[in-house]
């Protein structure tokens, strides 16, 4: 960014403008609902508080791929390849907060943690994109830690249903919930960060492998 500033500029400093009350108003009101969601969230999940490998890890193969150029833009997310029809489960407990078909992603599931572990704090959402098929969950819907959400696909493009070109696997993203105080965790506009350091810890006896 440019910081020079122009004699003209020095000279005329820009009018400030007194805050809007409106916008006060309804900024506060939308803090007060995000935390009572949260809180909401805590108080009603009562399953397990951990962390689970999304899919069984013995058919598991993955590598840190954030970042790689694909036709969209840089990779911001991990590719977990496994046999079609593989199991996914939820990484952790929470509440589903999209779940349906878009052309990136193709079927989709999108859960936001209900509390902090390991790498994970409360609010984060973890996105499970090329499902298989559809998954039963709605958004609303209450997950536990290892619950069966989908099974690994190649789903994406334009029209519903399509199967595309790739191996099967599991794109998994991981994105900051919203936060007032501190500095942001992420590490892309989206507000994504990189999902393999969160692998590897519950790899490593952070959280839960699956057995199957």
């Amino acid at each position: 960014m440019d910081t020079r500033t122009s004699s003209h500029a020095a000279e005329h400093p820009p009018e400030r403008r007194k805050p809007r009350r409106g916008a006060g108003i309804l900024l506060l009101a939308a803090l007060i609902l995000i935390g009572g969601i949260w809180l909401q969230d805590a108080l009603t999940y009562d399953g397990p508080r951990e962390a689970v490998f999304p899919l069984p890890l013995q058919e598991a193969e993955y590598t840190n791929d954030w970042g790689a150029p694909r036709p969209q833009g840089p990779h911001e997310g991990t590719d977990i390849y496994a046999p079609e029809g593989t199991p996914i489960y939820a990484i952790t407990g929470g509440t589903v907060t999209g779940s349906g078909w878009n052309t990136l992603g193709g079927y989709t599931v999108m859960v936001r943690a209900a509390y902090g572990i390991g790498p994970v704090e409360r609010g984060d959402l973890l996105y499970y994109a090329h499902l298989r098929e559809p998954s039963p969950l709605e958004p609303g819907d209450e997950v536990v830690a290892g619950q069966k959400i989908g099974e690994a696909g190649r789903t994406a493009g334009e029209e519903e249903g399509t199967v595309a070109g790739f191996p099967p696997h599991l794109h998994l993203g991981w994105y900051e919930g919203f936060s007032l105080f501190g500095e942001s965790r992420a590490q892309a506009e989206s507000g994504a960060m990189n999902p393999y350091p969160l692998l590897r810890w519950i790899e490593s006896g952070g959280g839960r492998v699956t057995p199957e």
